[in-house]
């Protein structure tokens, strides 16, 4: 096996076991602060229009500072890559990763020392802060997997996009035309492949977090932590051209 296609199936496990851990900390921070998702955005606003319609002036603020931390995330993360790569970075990931990881630590942190006194308080807002963070830093970390987007807490847009890809590639063994704009080209079978197996293994991570948390409650948190922060450590050691390297302005676009 060569050594590209060693890297490529290592960052394959790496992006499904990223989807493990935000399912693992959605399941978690659901059942830890009162029903607050840290991954699912998509869930909090449909949670905040709710909230708003029926007064909760304090889970209002929840899911607002939630949907903000994760977009501070987002753009954190950004950032911290374009000056790594200005700088002559060549591993990214790892870093990125470990800043992640860091930030689970905290919002676990919080959760323990509040020791059962969450609801409606302070400590509940910063750990959902952290965690949402965190799971923003997440999606834009591997924003690309190959040459194609991969957002391990985005469930909806996988299986949008994973299903799009199938009937497309339907159409194109049936000899018809007809394609989805959605998919301007034919992506590599191994990443429609991953784009479900994130969904399955998001999937699983929720299912971990529901099994332990009434034995450990938040203190899981610390253990999705160390798990995030090893695969930080595993990518230290791997080529991840297709994540470290920015496309520049010259490369050729998509039709």
């Amino acid at each position: 096996m060569s050594a590209g296609r060693t890297e490529g199936s290592a960052l394959v496990g790496v992006t499904v076991a990223l989807g493990l851990t935000a399912g693992a900390c959605d399941g978690l921070s659901y059942l830890s602060l009162d029903g607050l998702f840290v991954a699912n955005q998509t869930g909090n606003t449909v949670l905040l229009g709710l909230a708003i319609a029926r007064g909760d002036g304090f889970a209002t603020l929840e899911y607002v500072i939630a949907l903000a931390a994760f977009i501070v995330g987002l753009a954190a993360a950004a950032l911290l890559i374009e000056r790594l790569t200005r700088s002559g970075v060549q591993r990214m990931l790892p870093a990125v990763l470990g800043v992640e990881a860091l930030l689970i630590a905290l919002g676990a942190l919080i959760i323990e020392v509040a020791d059962g006194r969450l609801s409606g308080g302070g400590s509940e807002l910063l750990a959902g802060a952290a965690l949402a963070m965190a799971m923003g830093i997440q999606t834009c970390a591997l924003q690309k997997v190959g040459s194609w987007a991969i957002r391990t807490t985005f469930v909806t847009g996988l299986l949008t996009d994973g299903t799009l890809d199938l009937v497309a590639r339907g159409f194109d063994a049936a000899g018809s035309a007809a394609r989805s704009a959605a998919i301007p080209g034919e992506r590599p079978r191994r990443i429609v492949v991953l784009s479900f197996s994130v969904v399955l293994a998001y999937a699983l991570g929720a299912v971990i977090a529901g099994l332990f948390f009434k034995w450990q409650g938040g203190a899981m948190l610390f253990i999705v932590a160390a798990f995030t922060m090893l695969l930080a450590l595993f990518t230290a050691r791997m080529k991840l051209p297709a994540l470290d390297r920015r496309p520049t302005p010259s490369a050729p676009s998509q039709p």
